[in-house]
């Protein structure tokens, strides 16, 4: 068994490895693609399982604290900073194919004895949970202040919307509660509003966006409902008889939709606030692009790393060999910081869109000028 595996969520900033404590998620909720993803549906406990499944099998993995203690012995912070990358900062992220504090964790308390391992090993580590549960381990996290993000997903601050889309996790009411008291105790906190989904309006990001101002978050990642495996059908069947006035907007949710809204949502988030954090999380697959216009695409790129070292990015970094796209991504690695990334990104894709927008179409201005009114 592996412990900590490298991440190809680096390209999302979340970190480059990761460490999954359970197998499967009790949280169950409708839009997650985790159960589509190659690294749940190979694993045996999933074996005849589908999407909808997701929710119902959870457990333990076993030997994973035994094989984490083993692989800290050499894998030292200051061999994950040699193989880390300007957008995951070396960072482990707890966890990307479970919740690290879904209810099993009350009792397991694993997630726990995982994040005593790392931390007191020195590593930065990145937690990303849709609990309030994290709270019993506040004050082991506020002595490593320095080496850990506490982040929650917000897509919304609607309670009786998340019982339903998000059976089994703790509502957003209290998801941010835990996120004031993190921030209380001098814990850094970050928010991910995803799934942003396709029948809310901007105005839903700005109150999201508003409550989390004032905890001055490290980032706000943002992320449109992703169609991937069968989530839009997912959401649609939970929703279809409480919500049927949503349920009707979600039916034309189809892949150009997807990427329209995915340019429009992003677009309206950076150029309004940027300067506050606002990371853009288009798909890293990069399938929108066929459905939009080169500067819309364009923009969008922005905000990921060149294509041509998305899925290698740790190798060949010597500088020979290399294609201009590479030899690029590597000479802005060691020449700015991944905050001095980030910026430049934000700046440049700010100033793109400004533009891109004086010159739109009298068609296209009419879709531009949606970006600062609800949909």
């Amino acid at each position: 068994m592996t412990a900590i595996g490298d991440s190809k969520l680096f390209k999302k900033r979340l970190g480059d490895f990761g460490v999954n404590v359970y197998q499967g998620c009790e949280h169950g909720c409708r839009f997650c693609y985790a159960p589509a993803q190659p690294g749940v549906r190979a694993q045996p406990f999933w074996k005849g399982k589908s999407q909808a499944d997701w929710g119902t099998v959870f457990m333990p993995r076993p030997g994973l604290l035994d094989a984490l203690v083993d692989e800290l012995r050499t894998f030292t912070p200051a061999a994950a900073q040699k193989k880390a990358t300007p957008w995951g900062e070396g960072r482990i992220l707890v966890s990307f194919l479970c919740d690290p504090y879904q209810p099993l964790e009350l009792k397991e308390q694993n997630t726990r004895r995982v994040l005593e391992a790392l931390l007191e090993a020195g590593h930065k580590v990145r937690i990303q949970t849709r609990s309030d549960l994290v709270m019993r381990d506040f004050e082991l996290l506020a002595k490593y202040p320095a080496q850990v993000r506490l982040g929650t997903s917000l897509p919304h601050l609607n309670d009786e919307l998340s019982a339903v889309l998000e059976p089994k996790a703790p509502s957003p009411s209290k998801r941010l509660i835990m996120l004031n008291e993190a921030s209380k105790l001098g814990i850094p906190v970050y928010v991910a509003i995803a799934p942003f989904m396709p029948f809310h309006t901007v105005t839903v990001l700005d109150e999201v966006v508003q409550a989390i101002l004032p905890l001055k978050p490290t980032e706000i990642f943002c992320e449109p409902l992703n169609p991937k495996g069968h989530a839009v059908e997912m959401v649609l069947a939970a929703i279809a008889e409480r919500y049927p006035a949503e349920a009707a907007l979600i039916h034309s949710y189809d892949d150009a939709a997807w990427a329209q809204w995915t340019y429009k949502l992003l677009a309206f988030g950076v150029s309004k606030y940027a300067d506050k954090g606002f990371i853009a999380w288009p798909d890293t697959g990069r399938a929108w692009a066929k459905h939009l216009s080169g500067p819309e695409a364009a923009f969008l790129e922005q905000f990921l790393p060149p294509s041509t070292v998305a899925d290698n990015p740790k190798q060949n970094e010597g500088g020979k060999s290399l294609t201009p796209g590479k030899k690029a991504w590597v000479t802005m690695r060691k020449k700015y910081t991944p905050d001095q990334i980030h910026q430049r990104a934000s700046a440049a894709a700010k100033k793109a869109h400004q533009t891109m927008r004086r010159k739109l179409t009298t068609k296209s201005t009419r879709g531009a000028a949606n970006l600062q009114k609800p949909r």
